[in-house]
C-alpha cells in the first residue's frame, strides 16, 4: 500500500537540521529471481552511506548507531514479500521513518547533510490532493479520508433511529433489502427520486444536523474538500444542514454503505481533481 507522510510528518521532517540526516529515495524494481532487488537495493544504499561517513570522519561507532533501524529493516517484514512500492527513508540520529512511495516515477538518490532532502515527496503530495468522503445513510454515516493512492474510516455515526431515539420508523418510510453486489445485503434501495410520503425531512434534517456537528469538529482540523455520498433524495436535506466550508458541489449519488473503500476512492478522486 502507497504510504506518504501526513503534513504533520511532513513538518517533522522539515524540522530536522541536524547535520548528517541521510534521505534515500529507492524506486521499486521488478524481480526476476527469487532474490528481492528491493533489498539489495536499500543494502547498497546504506553500503554507500557508510562510505560517505566514514569519508567526513565520523567514528565507525557513530555510524553503526545511526544506520542501526535501517540494517534491522533489511531482515524485517518489508522485504519479505516483494511488495510493489518504492521506499523513501530518513534516517537521522535518534530518527528513523519510512515511506511507501507509487512504484514509478521515482528517480534513485543518497543524500547527506543538514536536514532532509524531501522535496521528492512535497512534488508527490503536491500531485495526490486529500479530501473527506461522508457517506449518509438511515443507517448512520461513515466519514473516510484519501488522497489519490489510499482511503481510510475516520470516523462512524450510528443511525437515525438511536440518534434521535425513535422507536420505529414513521409508517410512510419503508426500505427493502436489496442485496446486489453492487450494494451488498441490508442496503437501502437507491429510489429515483425523492418523495415526501417515503421519509420524514424533518427528522433527517435533524438527524445530519447531528452528524455535521460531530463531522465539522473532525474535519475543520484539515480543512479539505468534502464529498458526500449517497441516495440521491438524501443528498440535498445533508446539505441544507452543513455548516462545513469546504463542501463539494458534486456528489457519489447511489448507495455507498457497502462499496469497497477503493471504489469509493477512485470516485472521490475524480471529483477532487475535476477541473
Amino acid at each position: 500500500m502507497i504510504q506518504l507522510p501526513t503534513n504533520s510528518e511532513i513538518k517533522t521532517l522539515k524540522a530536522c537540521k541536524e547535520p548528517d540526516c541521510i534521505s534515500i529515495y529507492a524506486p521499486y524494481i521488478a524481480p526476476n529471481s527469487s532474490d528481492n532487488p528491493n533489498r539489495t537495493q536499500l543494502k547498497n544504499f546504506l553500503k554507500e552511506a557508510r562510505q560517505q561517513l566514514a569519508a567526513k570522519k565520523m567514528n565507525e561507532r557513530k555510524i553503526d548507531e545511526l544506520l542501526s533501524p535501517a540494517i534491522k529493516m533489511l531482515d524485517g517484514e518489508e522485504f519479505r514479500m516483494n511488495y510493489k512500492h518504492s521506499l523513501a527513508v530518513f534516517i537521522g540520529h535518534d530518527f528513523f521513518r519510512y515511506y511507501h512511495l507509487p512504484p514509478k516515477g521515482i528517480s534513485p538518490s543518497l543524500v547527506i547533510g543538514k536536514g532532509f532532502a524531501i522535496q521528492p515527496i512535497v512534488e508527490l503530495l503536491s500531485k495526490s490532493p486529500s479530501y473527506f468522503v461522508l457517506i449518509i445513510s438511515h443507517n448512520g454515516a461513515k466519514l473516510l479520508k484519501g488522497d489519490r493512492y489510499n482511503i481510510e474510516p475516520v470516523e462512524k455515526y450510528g443511525s437515525m433511529k438511536d440518534d434521535l431515539k425513535i422507536d420505529e420508523y414513521p409508517r410512510e418510510y419503508q426500505t427493502h433489502s436489496v442485496a446486489p453486489a453492487s450494494t451488498g445485503k441490508g442496503s437501502e434501495k437507491a429510489h429515483g427520486q425523492y418523495n415526501e410520503t417515503q421519509v420524514d425531512k424533518d427528522m433527517l434534517a435533524k438527524f445530519f444536523h447531528n452528524i455535521d456537528g460531530k463531522m465539522n469538529k473532525i474535519m475543520k482540523k484539515d480543512g479539505l474538500p468534502l464529498i458526500i455520498a449517497g441516495v440521491d433524495y438524501l443528498l440535498p436535506i445533508y446539505r441544507q444542514a452543513n455548516t462545513y466550508p469546504n463542501l463539494k458541489d458534486d456528489e457519489l449519488q447511489g448507495n455507498y454503505e457497502h462499496t469497497p473503500l477503493d471504489v469509493v476512492r477512485k470516485k472521490a478522486y475524480k471529483i477532487v481533481v475535476r477541473k
